[in-house]
């Protein structure tokens, strides 16, 4: 098969779950023999990328840079040729061939607040939607969101990088470690784990840690949050080549975002680690953990510092929900995911 991939953003010039996802799809697409050309975006630069991707310079074109990339797609599908177009935005749709597009969620990157914006960018989903295009998306609760502003979906659950994220065994030193492993914008909600850190008593967090580690996508944000945690045993660790091991050294894998999330990549990666997960009580991340961690109520510090505590004391519980945890997201093995995807991308 001949699979044209195209998608606004690429790791390294930004990593976020939905990069992660479509950089998966795209190393397992070539590993099962499919002949893939890829075409996507850049902001920052598109050193790293894979040579022979087609870069897009998207730089002062706006956040939703529609055209340069609909323009680039529709270049490179003349000269390639494809069977299908894969794409990781609704936005783009390339005539004359099957299109299937990934919708991750409709937060569009914020936090609750919807703009005239985020009303403009759905009324285009639900066009594109109804344009033939096969939509796919993450998980039951964003098909839900979608078909209530008319688009019909494919569910296909994200994969994980079992191998890469695996647990790991620590040597204990008496010290119980918090980890909040995410992009680092207040929409994910780094202040409230460290709202809730501050709120433990000088006794209970004596032997304890919380790390906020990320890509920096809000560095005046990162700035604020060093500045909540000081005086306070909090490390903030920003843009690391790599990070699997702040998953594996961790005792307690924090997710209380903000966003309505499509999936929820971060409690699925800890536990991954067999790392128990304290989320965000929403659909799409209760969807994807199959319930096991301890979900708190978003925005709520004291409910966050609640489990932190119970978590933190018990170290026969926290056992139990990490291999719990990694039993479950075994389902979410790449291999398996793809499969999913040929079939709906096949004719």
């Amino acid at each position: 098969m001949r699979i044209l991939m195209t998608a606004r953003r690429w790791p390294p010039d930004v990593r976020s779950g939905t990069e992660t996802v479509f950089e998966n799809l795209w190393l397992q697409a070539r590993a099962a023999g499919h002949e893939v050309r890829l075409v996507v975006g850049f902001k920052g630069s598109p050193a790293g990328f894979p040579p022979d991707a087609v870069p897009v310079d998207l730089r002062g074109r706006g956040p939703i840079p529609y055209v340069a990339m609909e323009r680039a797609a529709l270049w490179e599908a003349r000269r390639f040729r494809p069977d299908v177009v894969l794409s990781n935005s609704i936005e783009i749709r390339v005539p004359g061939v099957r299109n299937v597009v990934i919708v991750h969620d409709l937060n569009f990157g914020a936090a609750g607040e919807r703009t005239a914006s985020h009303r403009a960018r759905e009324l285009l989903y639900r066009a594109q939607g109804r344009s033939g295009a096969h939509v796919v998306t993450v998980s039951d609760a964003t098909a839900r969101r979608l078909a209530a502003i008319g688009v019909a979906s494919t569910v296909i659950h994200n994969g994980v990088d079992i191998t890469r994220f695996t647990p790991h065994t620590r040597p204990p030193d008496g010290v119980v470690r918090f980890v909040y492993p995410s992009r680092i914008l207040p929409g994910k909600g780094q202040h409230v784990a460290l709202d809730a850190f501050g709120r433990l008593r000088p006794d209970q967090r004596r032997r304890w840690e919380l790390t906020l580690v990320g890509a920096s996508a809000d560095r005046i944000y990162a700035d604020q949050l060093r500045v909540q945690a000081f005086h306070l045993p909090v490390r903030i660790e920003l843009d690391v080549p790599d990070i699997a091991p702040w998953y594996q050294d961790a005792d307690v894998v924090l997710f209380p975002t903000r966003m309505e999330e499509g999936f929820g990549f971060t409690a699925v990666e800890g536990m991954a680690c067999a790392k128990p997960v304290i989320w965000s009580e929403q659909p799409a991340i209760r969807e994807a953990t199959g319930g096991i961690g301890i979900p708190v109520p978003m925005d709520d510090a004291d409910a966050l510092k609640r489990a932190m505590l119970e978590l933190g004391e018990d170290p026969v519980l926290r056992e139990r929900i990490g291999r719990e945890g990694r039993a479950f997201v075994e389902r979410y093995a790449w291999g398996e995911v793809w499969k999913r995807y040929e079939r709906v991308l096949g004719p």
